[in-house]
């Protein structure tokens, strides 16, 4: 596609080596973050729960990321690498741990401690992404970072559906395989560098001295707004954990064609997604993401209520996935370019908090519903409403960002960033009023 080659071409080389660094932590995110979903059969018969008490617990542990915020808010004090680097670290050791989880207790309580490190992590990967890529170009880093967390997705898939199960391998092994890349991972960021902008705001003395800021004017409005559509954008978690489940159970799939199933409905559903981010790039964060937004609603309610057979599960499943991808970066996008550089990392790592705590309602929600309604395409048809809120609430009340420099989004000074190898400053005129 051209648009994505013209996206592409205004890269520099640091920007690609920026976007491989980070694009590796958004695949092990991904990756991770899957395993419970896939292998959600196999842990219940591990630990001998129940769909509603599998519910309750998997509920728990994505609280793991509220403790996030701490994290995050350190990165917009002491900078973007540093926290970065000891997030890695901290979820390569609760991932190690996970393995050897003895009771359902035990890997909650790692995969609580992991969720943590991730949720940091993920605010610092798309607020480094957001700093540092030319203003036309940022759509398309964000699809960069979704692809690859789409992909570690389905290298999760792919390795419990055709491999480790058919061998009556243990889930346990899915965690074990994590760790050796994880390490070399970690080595590599040792070249990360910091991000200039932050760099910038920290010798202009412009850092936030307390996170209280972000509940001042503008960044309260943005933050309220932000927090909302994340926990609405969630709401059907619950019935994405229960896909494979739903697949095994309801349509009376195999583990492998279920895993398969998934796998080749994203495959295309990936493609999207870098077309997807450059179109944003081109004619808005709100028109693109709305409008696949509004195509996964629709996949999601066909996939449970209308799918039977292989072929349209796989169709139903595939709009899904190209509705959540090609979404994703666009609406994403929000959660970094409406904060500025001394609240950015902080502001995003809220929303991702808020995220996870929409997932964790979610299922805990989706619990309850499942319980009283007694079918999970019951269950989803209540949820799917969170969706369809959201989009109601971007179209009314977000502001489009596409194609301004952070500084103009959110009116502060112009910062210093590295054009052409070289400092420059640029135009901090806002075009944006809150």
């Amino acid at each position: 596609m051209g648009i994505v080659r013209d996206a592409a071409g205004r890269l520099e080389r640091r920007h690609w080596f920026l976007l491989w660094v980070l694009g590796a932590a958004a695949f092990f995110q991904g990756y991770d973050l899957n395993i419970v979903a896939v292998a959600l059969p196999q842990i219940r018969s591990s630990f001998h729960l129940s769909r509603g008490s599998a519910s309750l617990w998997v509920g728990v542990l994505f609280l793991g990321a509220l403790p996030a915020v701490f994290l995050s808010r350190q990165a917009d004090r002491r900078g973007r690498r540093t926290v970065l680097m000891g997030s890695v670290l901290g979820y390569t050791v609760s991932t190690g741990l996970t393995a050897l989880a003895p009771s359902i207790a035990a890997f909650v309580a790692c995969q609580f401690a992991a969720r943590l490190f991730l949720g940091a992590e993920d605010a610092i990967v798309w607020t480094m992404i957001a700093e540092e890529l030319p203003a036309r170009s940022r759509g398309f880093g964000f699809a960069w970072m979704s692809m690859l967390v789409a992909l570690g997705t389905g290298i999760s898939a792919l390795l419990y559906g055709v491999v480790l199960n058919p061998m009556g391998a243990s889930w346990r092994w899915l965690y074990v395989m994590a760790l050796p890349p994880l390490l070399g991972v970690a080595l590599l960021r040792r070249r990360l560098p910091e991000s200039h902008r932050f760099l910038a705001v920290r010798a202009g003395g412009g850092l936030a001295p307390r996170w209280r800021a972000i509940l001042q004017p503008p960044h309260r409005r943005w933050l309220l707004l932000l927090c909302l559509t994340a926990v609405l954008a969630t709401a059907t978690t619950h019935s994405a954990t229960f896909v494979v489940d739903f697949l095994e159970n309801t349509r009376h799939l195999s583990a492998t064609t279920s895993s398969l199933l998934i796998v080749g409905a994203g495959a295309p559903a990936v493609a999207i997604l870098l077309g997807a981010g450059a179109l944003s790039d081109r004619y808005g964060r709100k028109v693109v993401g709305c409008s696949f937004a509004v195509l996964g609603v629709i996949g999601a309610l066909s996939f449970f209520f209308l799918a039977h057979s292989i072929p349209t599960l796989y169709a139903a499943m595939t709009t899904t996935f190209v509705g959540l991808f090609g979404s994703g970066p666009s609406l994403g996008a929000f959660g970094t370019e409406l904060f500025p550089t001394s609240l950015r990392a902080l502001g995003g790592s809220a929303v991702s908090i808020s995220r996870v705590l929409g997932q964790a309602i979610s299922l805990g929600l989706g619990g309850l519903l499942l319980h009283e309604l007694g079918s999970l395409p019951e269950t989803t048809a209540v949820l799917v409403l969170g969706p369809i809120a959201m989009i109601v609430v971007i179209a009314v009340w977000f502001p489009e960002t596409h194609g301004l420099e952070l500084e103009e989004i959110t009116g502060h000074p112009p910062e210093v960033r590295p054009v052409d190898g070289g400092p420059t400053s640029i135009d901090g005129t806002s075009r944006l009023q809150s």
